[in-house]
């Protein structure tokens, strides 16, 4: 770990992380999560068959009979993303930064990133299904709200309209209209839709449950929590491409509570140590093991919007 910039320099605080994204709560809590371990591939859920109701047509007639079907949603175990350091002892003798907690907290803020990460590859990949999990289907175009909704002509930014066609697309496909949906918003898209001016009105708040908190920030509208991240981050490795379509537009996932499941095959791992084959120098490393999946195309989509 090279700290040839803080040679000889004693800080009056605590160390300063680069501005970045850290934890994010409400992405979280708005996954099922399971801890399932021992496999490298596991199952997350059964999904039995809608069936029509019989007709009773016939006097003293026969039952018939129905085996209940199901369909089974499945996780195969990624690699495991870490960050580690390796702390020379000469460097930390040269400063009065304590090295080994910079590394802890450069890598809980990278692991924080590497959950997001994970739980948003998920959501854009393929639903891997069947029996023994050897079906794959891709992100279903129908589940896609176009990015020329809302506007005259072209492409548009998020609004309200968007909202209300995601909202449609959700009750058009059964989705239970009490479960919670969840859509993610960058600080652009929540600028545009506050951009629409009924948007801070009493009577729009009335009629579309728009709530906005002290900082601006859109907590809920049209039924939808709103989960402010920025998909473009490139720490987030690949979920800028992911979040990315073919003509540049972004596309915002949302989706109703159990539309998407992830699994822990392990949430943290964490190793601090002397590293005796390097002159004892103490090593750090954290690590975590986990992945996600939507579970029925119905239960989750995207907007696509124009990126200023």
């Amino acid at each position: 770990m090279d700290v040839s910039n803080a040679d000889q320099v004693a800080f009056r605080n605590n160390v300063e992380l680069q501005l970045q994204q850290g934890a994010n709560m409400a992405l979280m809590e708005a996954v099922v999560w399971e801890s399932q371990t021992g496999a490298e591939k596991i199952k997350v859920k059964d999904i039995f068959e809608a069936k029509r109701a019989k007709s009773a047509s016939e006097r003293n007639g026969r039952t018939v009979w129905d085996d209940p079907t199901n369909d089974g949603v499945w996780l195969a175990k990624p690699d495991e993303l870490y960050e580690a350091f390796l702390i020379e002892n000469a460097d930390q003798l040269k400063t009065t930064i304590s090295l080994g907690g910079a590394a802890t907290m450069i890598t809980a803020q990278t692991l924080n990133r590497a959950r997001i990460q994970r739980v948003l590859e998920g959501f854009y990949a393929p639903i891997i299904s069947g029996k023994q999990g050897t079906t794959s289907t891709a992100f279903p175009a129908a589940a896609e709200i176009a990015a020329t909704v809302g506007g005259a002509a072209g492409a548009q930014p998020m609004n309200t309209k968007k909202l209300r066609q995601a909202k449609l697309y959700l009750r058009e496909g059964f989705v239970d209209p009490t479960a919670q949906a969840y859509m993610v918003l960058t600080a652009e898209d929540n600028d545009a839709l506050l951009d629409e001016v009924p948007a801070t009105s009493t009577d729009f708040q009335r009629a579309f449950g728009a709530k906005v908190d002290e900082a601006g920030n859109l907590i809920a509208m049209l039924g939808f929590k709103f989960i402010h991240l920025e998909l473009d981050d490139p720490n987030l490795d690949t979920i800028p491409a992911l979040a990315t379509d073919g003509s540049g537009y972004r596309r915002n996932p949302f989706w109703v509570k159990g539309g998407l499941v992830g699994n822990y095959w392990q949430q943290l791992r964490s190793k601090v140590g002397e590293v005796a084959e390097l002159r004892f120098n103490q090593g750090t490393l954290g690590g975590t093991t986990l992945a996600a999946t939507r579970t029925q195309a119905g239960r989750c989509g995207t907007v696509k919007c124009l990126k200023a």
